[in-house]
């Protein structure tokens, strides 16, 4: 039997096409280029990028999709495979990974993908806004190391979980890798790109919910309009589809957006794009930044907590505008220059993010990085 270096259980409640997903395959796709073999542990199955799972990789669902199921399943894995280490996915799934590791020997860690106090604080759901934090606070101390997704992130979560600062950990998401260039390098056939516009290419990618604040900017978007001609594409899906359709309707900017739902590829259309807009209220880390930089397009972001300011170096690579702010997120799109000199700096600042670089910092906290130690037949 071909050795494995280490196990490796991925714990997350499910693939669908959003960030802390897309870091879960990336880090899955290195960790077993790296010789490991790596298990998700999902609360339900499918999701936009289950098929994207490694070839070798198993998936083991919840028979349930609540809580009590999931745990089961996690409990039983720990049980009949005997993994390494259990890397779980956001705080909920860290309190169920800790709960189902009780007793036993495998050590579990949690990454922080949100900036947690904002999150809960803002969330609708009672669980969320109360039992949550309570939660974080008895089980994540339990936990053998919490990853934050940047540095603020890694503060928010050692503070409002009374963590051990020497068990906290900052290491950025893993983004960038070949495949997301070539696909940025495909062509796009869409009559809003074509080579001789006259209008300003405006490009945003995130979830159609209140935390992404498309109100500012759908507002900017309706002020940049009244002095020049754009067009705005919008990527992500949601529960605030029909809200943001009719908030167009009132603006008067139907003709100007388009809601184009999740794709697989939105690379392109970035690298296509004049301007990348995010216009959060609050952040983890915020993906999407990373790809537009790598992608070559102008960047505006407002300056939430708590990923964005990093991720662009404190406006070194990209502006930062004030959240909730349309009349200062409007002037930096119209002030916006596609033919920006790309800075000197960038490509050393993009190697942070490359997927191998970041799957050997996650290995090195989780300490597989010596290989020896935990070689199995």
């Amino acid at each position: 039997m071909e050795e494995v270096v280490a196990r490796i259980g991925i714990v997350i409640y499910s693939l669908a096409g959003a960030g802390a997903e897309r870091v879960s395959i990336n880090l899955a796709h290195e960790f077993a280029a790296a010789g490991h073999q790596v298990d998700f542990i999902l609360g339900q199955a499918g999701g936009e990028l289950f098929d994207e799972v490694p070839v070798g990789a198993s998936c083991i669902v919840a028979s349930q999709p609540r809580a009590g199921g999931w745990r089961s399943a996690i409990r039983g894995y720990i049980d009949q495979q005997s993994p390494d280490v259990l890397l779980a996915m956001m705080e909920g799934a860290g309190v169920l990974a800790i709960q189902a590791a009780k007793g036993r020997s495998v050590p579990v860690y949690v990454v922080s993908h949100v900036h947690f106090s904002r999150h809960c604080r803002q969330s609708p759901r009672i669980k969320e806004r109360w039992l949550m934090p309570m939660a974080a606070r008895w089980y994540l101390p339990r936990a053998a190391g919490v990853i934050g997704v940047s540095r603020g992130v890694a503060s928010d979560i050692q503070h409002s979980a009374k963590l051990d600062p020497g068990r906290v950990h900052s290491v950025y998401n893993p983004i960038l890798s070949n495949d997301f260039f070539l696909k940025a390098s495909e062509p796009v056939e869409h009559p809003w790109f074509a080579p001789d516009r006259n209008w300003l290419n405006v490009i945003t990618v995130g979830r159609l919910a209140a935390q992404k604040d498309h109100d500012t900017l759908l507002a900017a978007i309706a002020m940049v309009n009244q002095k020049q001609p754009v067009r705005l594409m919008v990527f992500g899906q949601g529960e605030r589809r029909d809200e943001l359709h009719a908030l167009c309707a009132s603006l008067d900017i139907q003709a100007i957006v388009e809601f184009s739902g999740y794709d697989p590829n939105p690379y392109k259309f970035i690298a296509g794009a004049d301007v990348f807009v995010l216009s959060s209220r609050w952040e983890g880390f915020g993906n999407v930044l990373v790809e537009a930089l790598a992608c070559g397009t102008h960047v505006i972001s407002t300056d939430c907590p708590s990923g964005p300011s990093e991720v662009l170096d404190y406006g070194v690579y990209g502006v930062l505008v004030p959240v909730n702010d349309p009349v200062r997120l409007s002037n930096a799109i119209i002030e916006s220059d596609r033919n920006l000199i790309r800075h000197a700096n960038l490509d050393a600042h993009l190697e942070k993010f490359m997927t191998s670089s970041v799957a050997r910092q996650y290995l090195e906290v989780m300490g597989l990085d010596g290989g020896g130690d935990y070689a199995r037949d």
